[in-house]
Formats: structure tokens, C-alpha cells, sequence
């Protein structure tokens, strides 16, 4: 599997959601997703999807590492999301809560996937694309109503 298969599975998507380990796939050389990753962030960059987004938690999770590493490291990486062309950044707020709640509940899922898959649902994407092997089987019961895209069946 390549990023051409990923492209596949994404041709007919329009909004998209992304999990966290998308952005932090593509800004690390040692992750093996990080062809998919990367074409993904520059596709949204490019206006390819109609709607991309992120939750609010998925930016704090991004700039752990940015912000830890250093002051500067930490300005960079919050310019470079808040300015990100053509990716919104969703608030947790009260509607995407409850919707987590019931994600939450159904699934187990831990609440920052809980809060991801959320936000996903609540801003009706048509995809959204992740990192976690376990979503194929704890978050099944949403496949109907957006595709889950797992980037290690792309970019393993």
C-alpha cells in the first residue's frame, strides 16, 4: 500500500476530519505513515477538500512536543496550525460534547479519540483519517456514518 491507495479511498471525500497522529506523523521522518500524512496536510493546503477539520484537543495534542521542545519551537508550530490554509479548528463545545458523550459510551474509546471522532461526526465529514489500529474495531459502529481511513493500512 502507497499513498496512491490513499488517494483512492479519499477520491470522493469532501470534508474530512483528522486525528493527531496525522499532523504529527507528517512532521516525523521516522514515522512510516508520514508519505500519507504529508499529502494529506498538503492536499487541505491545496483546497482539494471542500471542509477539513481538526478538534481544539488535536491542536493541544500537536504542540505538546513543539512547546516542550522550546519558546520558539512552540510560537512556530502554533502559527503554523492557526494559520493552516483551509483547515478549521472545531471547538469542544456543548453539541460536539454530548456527541462525544454517546461515542463515548458506545465504544469505550478513550475520550481524546471519543472527543476526535466527535467532532468528526458533529461537523457531518465525509472521512476522517487516523492512526489508531484499534478504531476498526472500537469505533465500527460509526462507520456508517463517516469512513474511518486508518493511514497504517496506507502508509504502514
Amino acid at each position: 500500500m502507497t499513498v496512491v491507495s490513499l488517494q483512492a479511498t479519499l477520491r470522493r471525500a469532501r470534508r474530512i476530519a483528522l486525528d493527531t497522529s496525522v499532523i504529527l506523523a507528517a512532521s516525523d521522518a521516522g514515522d512510516a505513515r508520514q508519505p500519507c500524512a504529508r499529502w494529506i496536510l498538503d492536499e487541505i493546503e491545496r483546497g482539494r477538500f471542500s471542509f477539513a477539520v481538526v478538534s481544539s484537543l488535536t491542536v493541544a495534542e500537536a504542540l505538546v512536543r513543539a512547546v516542550t521542545s522550546s519558546f520558539e519551537d512552540g510560537i512556530a508550530a502554533q502559527t503554523a496550525l492557526r494559520s493552516f490554509p483551509h483547515l478549521t479548528v472545531a471547538a469542544l463545545d456543548f453539541d460536539v460534547a454530548v456527541e462525544v458523550a454517546h461515542i463515548r459510551g458506545a465504544t469505550k474509546l478513550k475520550m481524546p479519540d471519543a472527543i476526535v471522532l466527535g467532532t468528526a461526526i458533529a461537523h457531518q465529514v465525509d472521512a476522517i483519517v487516523h492512526g489508531d489500529a484499534q478504531w476498526a474495531t472500537k469505533a465500527k459502529p460509526y462507520a456508517a456514518a463517516l469512513r474511518l481511513v486508518y493511514l497504517g493500512d496506507h502508509c504502514p
